[in-house]
This record gives C-alpha cells, structure tokens and sequence, in this order.
C-alpha cells in the first residue's frame, strides 16, 4: 500500500526544506525527497553570498522580494542554530572609472541605500590592503553584506525539518509523477507515495521531471575557486561581475561563472582562467596566492530573471518554487514560508508577482 501523506516536496535545498519545517509547523504531515545523497545540491555548492544584486534595481517586485527576504534569512539562520555561520564586514562594489560610477548612482538614485557610500580608492586600500595596486576607480562600500555558510545552513534546516516532524529521505529522487483526482502519486525506485500536495524546489532539475508538463527552469553553470595567501586576508566582500570574499580559515573566494551549458557540473580549465583573470584584476597582492580547490554548481534560472513561486503551469496539486538564480540563498527561506501560506492559505500577496502563469506570459526583458 503507497503512503500517504499530506505533502511531498522535491528537493532538500534552502527552499524546501524551509517550506518543510514551515509546513510542519503549521502541523502538515511533510515528506521531503532529494536523490543527493547530502541533500541540497545546488545550495551546498553556493558560496552563500546574500547580497541583493544590482541587477535588480530596475525590477520593483524583485528588489521588495530581496528586502523583505534579509530579515526572514535572520530569523531562520538563529532558529537551526546557524546565526553564527556569517562570514565578511560588508562590502565592496569597485568601479572602473567615474562615468560608471555615475551610470550606477542613477540607477540607484531612488535607492541610495542600496549602494552604501562612495570611497575613493586610497581608503579602498587601506580598508582592504588585498586590493592594493588595482586600479579602479573607487568603490561603493556597505556594511549591510553577508556570507553565509551553506553547507552549515543547508545542516541546520535538514535537523530541524526533521526535529518538526518532517520526513526527509535523501538518496531518493521521484521517477514518474502521475496526477490524479485523488492526489499526486510519486514514485521512487523502491516505493509509491500519495500526497494531496506536491511542491517541486528541486533547482536546476525542477522544469523537467517525469510526468510533469515542462515549464523553461534552466540550469546555469557557476564555477568558484579558493586561495590561500600567507600574510594577505580579506574582511569585505569585492563584488562586481566576480566576487571576492572571505572563506574559511583565512582563504579567499573567487566567484563565480555564469555559463549555460545544461547540466555539466565541473570546473573547467576556461572557468579557472575567468576566475584567476577577476583575481589578478581586483586584489594583484594575491597573484602569486596558493590555488586551494575549485568547485561548480548549478543555478536555477527562469525567464526574466525572476523566480517561479505558485501553481505549477498544468497541474492541479502541484507548486512551483524554483528559478531563484543568484539570489537563493538570500530569498530560500522567505520562499519556502510563503510555499507554507499558499499550501495552508491559498495566497500570498508576497509572491504574487511570481506566479508562473504570470511570469511565463511576461515579456522576455532584454538583457543588460
């Protein structure tokens, strides 16, 4: 006889496993299946960079998205005991020369707050000696900036999901997804389940599973690296179209790629050169750094940039909660509370602006 149980979500990242400790809160009987054996895939392999992106700035729904998600990321990292895994005093946005500088200030000028303040390039320096000899123009500096550790956060949710009730079988992926008037069947390859709701926030593999219309969640590449330096550290985040932050015990990140090339997940020897190239540009104290390791993960993205939260295009029982990009370490948390709202509400004007149907009938922004 299949179990049955009240909902089954799709992936042990930050999204859902945070729906799940949610939902369970709230008293549902939850089942959480990921078919990594360590769960969480995609989050463990992010640097954990919480920073809401510039990028977003011409997007009001996605900047409101990312500022309400920072206090909620607070509150969860204290409640699976993980608030002590923050990592950086702020940070850094570089600029080339003063005519970006500009360009990024009007972008900006309803949002100041957003930047921080501007410094000059000698109290770059001599915040961040790392950074000594570049030679850009000056930098946007914020202390509101944090690295989380995520291979930590991803531990603390999977714990405390499970301390709430919530079943979570890792090892185990769902390979044929039937729905019917009854509720939605999922089937592993050792047993059947029976829920009455399924919530896929499976990342990257979300748009293309066994039974389920295909919705345009597509991977995207992200290599990062790591160095060590004997007498050479870093506090800050250095943030541009690569990033440099503070690791642990003293080495420095470099991140990340942003590359479309489906599910390969390796890093390559051309993503190596990118990174050690945005190195060598940023901090040329660090040019004759030891090499650590290198790793890649993949991303989940969706069209125009934003994420897909609600009703899953097709189905009758089954929500989406993927294609978050860069941003899902910062807004997993508050998905995965709203994911609980929409299942025991039925809405959540929070997430509104990414129902799929919405977003997929949007038009495609150009990039830029």
């Amino acid at each position: 006889m299949a179990e049955r149980v009240d909902v089954v979500i799709l992936g042990a990242g930050v999204v859902g496993l945070s729906a799940a400790r949610h939902l369970a809160m709230r008293g549902a009987k939850v089942t959480v299946l990921d078919p990594d054996v360590a769960g969480g895939q995609g989050s463990r392999a992010a640097a954990g960079v919480t920073i809401p992106s510039v990028r977003l700035l011409g997007d009001p729904d996605m900047r409101a998205f990312t500022l309400a998600a920072k206090p909620v990321l607070a509150e969860e990292l204290k409640a699976v005991g993980a608030a002590g895994l923050r990592r950086g005093e702020g940070i850094l946005r570089p600029m080339p020369d003063e005519a970006a500088r500009h360009a990024l200030e009007t972008a900006a000028a309803d949002h100041p707050e957003w930047l921080g303040r501007w410094a000059p390039l000698a109290e770059v320096v001599a915040l961040e000696p790392a950074l000594r000899g570049a030679t850009f123009h000056g930098a946007f500096l914020s202390e509101d900036a944090d690295l989380i550790d995520t291979h930590a956060y991803v531990g603390g949710l999977l714990a405390d999901a499970a301390r709430r009730g919530a079943q979570v079988r890792l090892g185990v992926g769902a390979r044929q997804i039937t729905e019917t008037a009854q509720g939605v069947e999922i089937l592993t390859s050792s047993e059947r389940l029976v829920c009455d709701r399924l919530v896929v926030a499976a990342g990257a593999w979300s748009g293309q599973l066994a039974g389920l219309p295909q919705v345009p969640i597509k991977p995207q590449r992200g290599q990062m690296m790591t160095v060590f330096h004997p007498t050479v550290r870093l506090s800050r985040i250095v943030s541009g179209p690569s990033y440099l932050a503070p690791w642990r015990s003293g080495e420095i990140v470099v991140g990340a790629t942003e590359e479309d090339v489906g599910f390969l997940c390796h890093p390559t020897p051309a993503g190596l050169l990118h990174l050690t190239a945005a190195l060598a540009r940023l901090a040329p104290t660090l040019r004759d750094a030891r090499f650590v390791t290198a790793w890649a993960g993949l991303r989940s993205t969706a069209p125009n940039g934003r994420p897909l939260i609600g009703a899953y295009p097709g189905t009758e029982r089954v929500l989406l909660a993927s294609g978050h990009g860069g941003q899902g370490i910062l807004t997993g948390g508050f998905t995965g509370r709203e994911v609980a709202a929409l299942l025991d509400e039925g809405r959540s004007e929070a997430v509104a602006a990414f129902e799929p149907a919405r977003v997929l009938n949007a038009p495609v922004a150009a990039n830029g």
